[in-house]
């Protein structure tokens, strides 16, 4: 069974259906959701700014150096943060695959674009969706086909970012597949096999950061190698290489040999208390 990251705002029962419907999956709190719950009961920006970094670090050092200084400047806040399981936000405890996907925006976006249809019939409201879905996949069919790169163009951007990185850096191979990492500053591990490195960016994007490539440099190997699938260029196209068809209206569509089925409307709820009776006041007193 696939293990997935699902990424929500904790409302509406979300804590305890995920966990309970979505077993096998990863649940991560919505940062952006987080973050206003946050600046609505503290109302202090430096605060805030230093709870995102706290989410977004890779590095425990940072991460504790971080939740410190909240609570120098606030307890209350800092014991607000610590109540809720940093296995949920903090990134550098989070155990699935977030990408660097903090928040839940991408789906907050089709919520945007479906506001003012939820008030249309539902007839409406479906051929809406269907339209608005259409050119979704038709505009991303169009970017697909203009790439002429292994990698999605955010993907070929970090990659670039890591070879002007991987410059500073000097390479060292302890056995077949790990190496140390060296700079004036820092030294990390990276394990070409695993796909992971000490800086936890490598497994966390799903591409190889400054010191996996510094790596991969003194091998045979490509740094394109040790890219997720997911960032392939024709996977992207294959994800919306589907459509949707037009509907067609009544005139066009052929009637079924099978009787249609009638779905009534759910009964009305009685209201609470004792059933109410047919008998009048007078029966009641004769």
């Amino acid at each position: 069974m696939n293990v997935f990251t699902i990424c929500s705002d904790r409302q509406k029962g979300l804590l305890q259906a995920v966990p309970t419907v979505f077993s096998n999956c990863y649940h991560s709190y919505c940062m952006r959701h987080l973050a206003s719950n946050f600046r609505s009961d503290f109302k202090d920006l430096l605060l805030e700014r230093l709870f995102r970094r706290a989410a977004r670090t890779l590095r425990e050092s940072v991460f504790k150096e971080t939740m410190e200084k909240i609570k120098a400047k606030n307890e209350r806040a800092h014991k607000w943060i610590s109540n809720i399981p940093k296995e949920n936000w903090a990134s550098f405890y989070f155990k699935g695959d977030m990408y660097d996907v903090l928040t839940t925006n991408r789906s907050e976006c089709f919520n945007a674009v479906l506001k003012d249809a939820r008030k249309l019939p539902i007839t409406s409201l479906v051929e809406h969706t269907r339209h608005q879905t259409t050119q979704f996949i038709q505009k991303r069919q169009k970017l697909g086909s203009s790439w002429h790169t292994k990698l999605t163009h955010y993907a070929e951007e970090r990659i670039e970012s890591s070879l002007r990185e991987s410059c500073q850096y000097t390479a060292n191979r302890v056995r077949t597949h790990e190496f140390e990492v060296k700079s004036l500053e820092t030294t990390n591990s990276v394990d070409l096999i695993t796909r992971m490195c000490s800086c936890r960016a490598f497994q966390t994007y799903g591409l190889p950061c400054g010191h996996a490539v510094a790596a991969i440099n003194i091998t045979e190997f490509d740094p394109y190698d040790y890219c997720d699938e997911c960032f392939d260029a024709e996977r992207y196209q294959d994800t919306y290489v589907e459509v949707v068809h037009a509907t067609l209206d009544r005139t066009q569509c052929h009637e079924s040999p099978e009787p249609l089925m009638t779905i009534l409307p759910p009964l009305a709820k009685r209201p609470p208390g004792r059933p109410r009776t047919r008998r009048t006041d007078r029966e009641l007193k004769g």
